[in-house]
């Protein structure tokens, strides 16, 4: 993935830690068409964002446009994220409605080991076999969740940078056996929608929700390509292009009973 160059990975760094934006809310103000972003970020076209682009995005995003500008440009300058200040209880935080604000989030101390982390639980049904026809991706954002599991948020944060990105979804089908059966519960890692390192994410591959394991076709570049496969060996593997799928997530845990 040699086309995810600094400027590429500052946007999908500023755009997980944004609740207001996504890449196609960036895409619309450019005015550009709803893929234009995603493409520029994970197919490497353009290869760089012009200059009335990188002024507008600096501006919604709150960092200089130079910071944006292509490597090797003589006027890049890196980007120094500020220190947060430290939160106030009881102060707002608006989130995007496929996540869950916990109060605790606000908490001057997150490692108190009194705080929680409450994590959706959404019913949409990854198929580890053919796969779920669905809405695409959109569908965290319109469907509420069904549950909503709370843990300590100490020992979520040991796992993954930010809780709140998380969600709980079950497995159907059999593809992925014997590591994911059928009516297992998953945490998901929504804020992860690069398949880098190799792993099992939830994807939307063109034809439907799906929990397989996917990485990248060594050496592709221009497209970069996807191998996605199942753990059970009775199914097939087969390649798509980064720019066909939509990656929701990766799976970072299970629930195991003995």
């Amino acid at each position: 993935m040699d086309f995810l160059d600094a400027p590429r990975k500052l946007l999908l760094e500023l755009l997980s830690d944004n609740p207001d934006h996504d890449m196609k809310s960036l895409s619309a103000l450019l005015g550009r068409n709803a893929a234009y972003i995603q493409q520029y970020i994970k197919s490497g076209s353009p290869k760089s964002l012009d200059e009335d682009s990188r002024e507008k995005i600096g501006k919604v995003l709150g960092i200089s446009p130079d910071a944006l500008r292509p490597e090797g440009d003589p006027k890049r300058r890196p980007y120094v994220k500020a220190p947060s200040p430290p939160s106030r209880r009881g102060e707002l935080v608006r989130v995007p409605l496929s996540k869950i604000s916990n109060d605790d989030e606000a908490s001057p101390d997150p490692s108190s080991s009194g705080a929680r982390v409450q994590i959706p639980e959404y019913d949409v049904s990854p198929h580890a076999g053919a796969g779920a026809f669905l809405s695409g991706d959109d569908y965290y954002e319109a469907a509420p969740p069904t549950d909503l599991w709370t843990m300590p948020k100490r020992l979520v944060s040991a796992f993954v940078e930010h809780p709140s990105n998380l969600v709980i979804i079950r497995v159907t089908g059999d593809s992925m056996e014997p590591d994911y059966m059928a009516g297992e519960r998953v945490m998901v890692d929504m804020g992860h929608t690069l398949p880098s390192p190799p792993g099992v994410y939830v994807l939307h591959d063109g034809m439907g929700l799906v929990l397989k394991r996917v990485e990248v076709v060594f050496g592709s570049k221009d497209p970069v390509m996807l191998r996605i496969s199942s753990i059970n060996p009775g199914y097939g593997t087969y390649e798509r292009e980064l720019s066909e799928v939509h990656i929701n997530g990766r799976v970072v845990g299970k629930w195991v009973w003995k």
